[in-house]
């Protein structure tokens, strides 16, 4: 007998399957449960359980909860890990939670860090909790002065800005310290008001975040011998360099400043100037004065040659006659007045010619005119920028040259 086989008529579409809708499924389904400023429950579910995450910072607690057994589990990093593994190509948003914006699979460290720390559950409970990857750094700050760390909170726009405020917080904390928190204050207020937008207070480079802080080469120069205001020192950094083209204030800064100051320690014996309207400029012509002065130190019977003339120093009415006695004072008489009188040292030093000041009477220390005597003839009378001298400064130089006998030849 023959056998009869029936078949069922097979399509392709019974073979065309949905493969992310499938997989959708198989994948893990996380959904914000609660949240307010501290806490936040996260459910988990799979086709084959459903469990929540609870962080309860309010509470003290943090746990994971098995919702199909009842089961309660101790929060640990492994089980934190498990919780969290699907977060591969998503995250989580956390619209009220402060501390915690976005939960990813990487989060496992910071929520880690943050319940197993009693300072930072603390911050939490404040609602002053930096949004950090690296908020243990700020733990110090507020074990130091838990009211100044949070009027800083309130006041700065981003306390964790990597440029301008972080860096900033130890400045603050360290004047807190030595000269109070009104002093604290003032800085960081002023920084907020300021346009500059990189400070970096250290001696070297570091990693902001990572290693402790560190602002020795702000508190070098606070502490330095040269009485440093502290509030105008602030103001200095934080609004007149920016007006001199400074949009951030590194070490490099810091080290040119001391430069500045010894350069004019060495110079002048004293501090002359020690917040510059050209910083950078003054700097370099500082160290131009500096260095003439060292090419000339050779000239040891500079002071012999001055002292041959120190009767031609003379006052009368407005004006006066220096005579300079070191060979640094025509350096800087020529760099004041933008001229070439340095070079005439060793013509000096020679007896060749003698260098003399016209000044005023009211500002004897301040360059105006520069004099060359040669024999009993002033032959040379300078200005800056090689200017020839007044009415007024011809008929002084006419009225001392008679006392004194000596030609007027300008």
């Amino acid at each position: 007998m023959g056998s009869e086989c029936t078949t069922n008529a097979v399509t392709l579409k019974d073979y065309i399957i949905d493969v992310e809708n499938v997989s959708a499924k198989a994948a893990a389904q996380y959904e914000v449960v609660l949240e307010n400023n501290t806490d936040f429950i996260i459910k988990r579910r799979t086709i084959k359980t459903d469990r929540e995450l609870v962080i309860l910072v309010s509470k003290g607690l943090f746990y994971i909860k098995d919702c199909k057994t009842g089961q309660i589990d101790s929060l640990t990093e492994g089980n934190l890990n498990t919780f969290l593994r699907d977060l591969r190509d998503r995250y989580i948003t956390l619209q009220q939670v402060h501390w915690i914006n976005v939960i990813f699979r990487e989060s496992v460290e910071l929520i880690m860090t943050v319940t197993t720390n009693e300072s930072l559950l603390d911050m939490c409970r404040h609602n002053v909790l930096v949004n950090s990857p690296y908020p243990h750094w700020f733990v110090p700050f507020w074990k130091q002065n838990s009211k100044l760390f949070t009027r800083l909170y309130n006041l700065f726009p981003n306390m964790a800005d990597p440029k301008k405020y972080q860096p900033s917080i130890p400045v603050i904390f360290w004047i807190e310290e030595c000269f109070g928190t009104n002093e604290a204050m003032y800085f960081a207020e002023k920084l907020v008001q300021s346009g500059v937008s990189d400070l970096n207070f250290a001696d070297s480079y570091y990693n902001r975040h990572q290693n402790a802080p560190n602002i020795e080469a702000f508190k070098s120069v606070i502490e330095s011998p040269h009485n440093i205001n502290l509030r105008r020192f602030i103001d200095y950094i934080l609004f007149d360099l920016y007006a001199q083209g400074y949009a951030s204030i590194d070490r490099h800064f810091f080290t040119e400043y001391k430069d500045y100051l010894r350069m004019q320690m060495d110079f002048y014996g004293k501090v002359k100037e020690k917040y510059p309207a050209h910083f950078k400029t003054e700097h370099d012509v500082m160290a131009l004065k500096v260095n003439q002065a060292k090419l000339i130190a050779a000239c040891e019977n500079f002071a012999e040659q001055s002292e041959q003339i120190k009767d031609l120093a003379y006052t009368g009415g407005r004006y006066s006659i220096v005579i300079p006695t070191k060979p640094e004072e025509l350096a800087e008489e020529g760099i004041n007045l933008n001229h070439c009188v340095g070079q005439y040292i060793d013509r000096v030093a020679s007896g060749e010619c003698h260098i003399l000041f016209l000044r005023l009477r009211s500002a004897a220390d301040q360059s105006l005119v520069t004099l060359q005597l040669s024999g009993k003839q002033i032959c040379q009378a300078q200005g800056k920028n090689r200017r020839a001298v007044t009415k007024q400064e011809h008929r002084f130089l006419q009225q001392w040259g008679r006392e004194k006998e000596i030609e007027i030849a300008v």
